[in-house]
């Protein structure tokens, strides 16, 4: 079982109580690199709206859908319906299709010039009524949140409690509305084997399924299940935020295996830092982690990379199609 973690404190005044939660995280993420959430101070509200929210928009017809079609090299809009891995044992894999959003500076900003986009403006569909406002809503919340957590990794780690987030001012943080519809295709079929996979931001704010379906690594080579708990957010590190701390925060891998029988929805906050952020260990702190782990990183070029899989992938399909 996944460590439940109370960071109500992160927010006191009082600089002690900061440190146990930051110590509390520390124990956690040093082991087993997930951990529940919970006392995040975000209202339910919140969380309901946003999720009703996304079930709406995913209800929407196609072509209404694809008229805000994520353009390429840019990280934002509607990732049309694609296989989410590949299972090893030829079974179908599981599918799904996302809504993109980050922050929503003004198209004149600098640094969406300088970015190519990837800090861009969101786009905003007409329906269903709301939206913008829920999603809006629900990115400030889990923005704070993250940088909440991102400051007790840093008292954790023994630096300034604002080294971390000083790194987000103008953040490549995004947010993955995902929508995976249920598979009668893959009945009969042996169960999902896809691979796991480590997430490549900082930290990864997960507010789950209420259907399941997430797995992580353990330390014998198994799988462990970890179901929703409520009031509780799943959050996890990623490779940045190993890569800070020396290696003494883990990042673990993980992956998604969805009922066949029912829908799933899931919302996903990547923290990213901005764009010409290098990543690499705090200074003064030991290096305990795998060299190539270690190894710099630009935050920029990490995530135009992994956008360009996306653009490959739109590609494959208009090719196949031609």
């Amino acid at each position: 079982m996944l460590p439940v973690i109370d960071i109500s404190n992160l927010s006191s005044a009082n600089l002690d109580e900061r440190r146990a939660v930051a110590r509390a995280l520390g124990d956690a993420y040093s082991e087993a690199g997930f951990a529940y959430i919970r006392d995040h101070g975000i209202p339910q509200a919140v969380l309901a709206r946003a999720q009703d929210a996304m079930r709406a928009y995913f209800a929407r017809p196609e072509g209404e859908k694809r008229l805000l079609a994520r353009r390429e090299g840019v990280y934002r809009g509607y990732v049309p319906i694609m296989p989410f891995g590949r299972n090893a044992n030829d079974a179908p894999p599981a599918l799904y299709e996302a809504f993109l959003m980050g922050a929503d500076p003004h198209p004149d900003d600098p640094e969406v010039h300088a970015t190519k986009g990837l800090y861009g403006p969101n786009v905003w569909p007409d329906e269903p009524s709301g939206f913008r406002q829920a999603m809006t809503d629900y990115w400030n919340a889990v923005s704070t949140l993250s940088d909440a957590l991102l400051r007790g990794f840093a008292l954790f780690l023994d630096q300034d409690e604002t080294v971390l987030v000083d790194k987000f001012r103008k953040p490549l943080s995004n947010i993955s509305f995902l929508y995976y519809p249920s598979r009668p295709d893959a009945a009969g079929h042996p169960p999902d084997d896809m691979n796991g996979h480590r997430d490549t931001n900082a930290i990864t704010v997960l507010l789950p399924s209420e259907v399941g379906g997430l797995e992580v690594a353990t330390a014998d080579g198994g799988w462990m299940e970890a179901p929703p708990k409520p009031g509780c957010f799943v959050v996890n590190i990623g490779n940045m935020m190993e890569c800070w701390s020396g290696g003494r925060l883990k990042s673990t891998y993980h992956r998604v295996h969805p009922p066949r029988d029912k829908e799933r929805y899931s919302i996903g906050f990547f923290a990213v830092p901005d764009h010409d952020t290098v990543v690499e260990p705090l200074p003064g702190l030991p290096v305990t982690g795998a060299p190539e782990d270690m190894a710099p990183r630009h935050a920029g070029h990490d995530l135009a990379d992994f956008v360009a899989v996306f653009d490959n992938h739109d590609k494959d399909m208009r090719d196949s199609a031609s």
